[in-house]
This record gives structure tokens, C-alpha cells and sequence, in this order.
């Protein structure tokens, strides 16, 4: 079974929905191979589904595509093998939330991140040991794919380039993101605007233009030629 996690994980994701769905369908030893491209999300879904990759029978295969951050690490850790385009992203650090209300229920939130934390370690440390996981959720780690498998967080390294990502919800968590990440342009983003074709173009048969007229012999009765192109109209025709 093919599949791919994009956006944020939340549970009105319709990847994550279609994902669950053909899980249940699944034979017990079937192959599941899963793409993820994401931001984050909820810590609690991004465990169920780390554990439900685990608890299936079957090889799981986990690519990560374009980042794979937060709640979406975790998800990886639900693999057998993790692999990951060589100018792909992971980004784990620790568990965060938005709170309101009294000093009591303040300091209740802070003791509840303490104990999610606990589930946060754990989710990484069968492939990596515990102090160097608290160390990197302490500092919010970017692991391009070559330190990430320099940890032990990926097993193999894939050519390619990495892919956009959408976010509906985490928005200027993912603009921040976006900003850290220094993705390799493509070859497409260099290519000549098609109005800046067109201008050079029309250029090129001026200059063949005027290079006929100039050419013809002394003698030779003037043939009625196209008007001439005003170069300023030409320029301000392409808007």
C-alpha cells in the first residue's frame, strides 16, 4: 500500500483520513510504503499514527519528501527503514501549546508538557539514545537528511528535490520554517519570462529589418517596404 501525509496533522486532514481508512483494509503482512511532507501538528495524533505503522505486521517504508517537523517526526519513528531525499528537512524539538487562565492553571499547563515530553522521548528512542534526543527537542533541531542519518533518525538517503509545503493551520510556524530552509532552486525557476521572450523576438526581426534594407544594392529600385517599428511602443506593449 502506497500512501502520502501532506498538510498539517490534524484530524480533518483528508490524507491522514484516507491513510487510516485503507489501514484498516490492509492484509496484515502487506508492504505500506508512506510519503509525508509536513509542518506538524497534534503530538497525539502524530503518536497514533507512529504506533500504528509499529503495530502493523507488514514493512513500513517512511520517505520524507520535502520536512517532515514535530508531530511529523514522530510519525516517521512508526518505520521500519526512514528514508529521505538528500535536500529534505526533520525538525523535532519540544512539545509546545497555547494556555490562558489563572497561576494554577498556567503552572498545571506547564506540569502537562512535562509529562507529554516524556511520550515525545520516547517516541525516538529506539533508534537514538535519550540524552542526545533531549538535546535536540531542547534546541529545536533542523537535521538536514545527512545529520539526521548521522543520528540514526533515517536509514538511507535518496537524490531528488524537495517539495512544497502547505499549511493551513501552523502558518507562521511555517513561514519561519520556510525561511530556515535553503531548498535548491529548481531548473524551472530559471527560465526566461515568456514576455521577455516575446520582446526579444520582436527585437531580433527589427535588427533583421533594418539589416535587409541596409544591404540592398545602390541601383535597385526601392521596394515598398512594412512600416518600421517604434522601438518605445514595442517596449511599452509588453506589460
Amino acid at each position: 500500500m502506497k500512501h502520502k501525509i501532506t498538510g498539517d496533522i490534524v484530524r480533518w486532514n483528508s490524507s491522514i483520513y484516507e491513510f487510516n481508512h485503507k489501514m484498516r483494509s490492509l492484509k496484515k503482512d502487506e508492504e505500506v510504503e508512506l510519503s509525508i511532507n509536513s509542518y506538524g501538528g497534534d503530538v497525539f495524533l502524530g503518536i497514533d499514527i507512529c504506533n500504528t505503522l509499529r503495530s502493523h505486521e507488514g514493512k513500513v517504508t517512511v520517505i520524507i519528501t520535502g520536512i517532515a517537523a514535530s508531530a511529523a517526526s514522530i510519525m516517521c519513528m512508526g518505520a521500519d527503514t526512514v528514508k529521505a531525499y538528500n535536500n529534505s528537512q526533520m525538525m523535532i524539538h519540544n512539545a509546545w501549546t497555547i494556555a490562558i487562565g489563572n497561576a494554577k492553571k498556567l503552572r498545571k499547563s506547564a506540569d502537562d508538557l512535562d509529562s507529554i515530553g516524556e511520550s515525545v522521548v520516547a517516541s525516538y528512542t529506539h533508534r537514538i539514545d535519550e540524552a542526545t534526543v533531549k538535546d535536540l527537542l531542547e534546541n529545536e533541531t533542523y537535521l538536514s537528511a545527512s545529520k539526521a542519518k548521522d543520528h540514526g533518525l533515517i536509514d538511507e538517503i535518496i537524490n531528488g528535490k524537495p517539495e512544497e509545503v502547505e499549511s493551513e493551520v501552523f502558518k507562521e510556524e511555517a513561514e519561519e520554517f520556510n525561511n530556515r530552509l535553503n531548498p535548491i532552486a529548481s531548473a524551472s525557476e530559471n527560465k526566461i519570462p515568456a514576455e521577455y521572450e516575446q520582446m526579444f523576438a520582436a527585437f531580433k526581426d527589427l535588427l533583421k529589418n533594418e539589416s535587409q534594407l541596409n544591404q540592398e544594392p545602390p541601383n535597385q529600385e526601392p521596394t515598398p517596404a512594412e512600416p518600421k517599428q517604434n522601438m518605445s511602443k514595442l517596449f511599452l506593449n509588453l506589460k
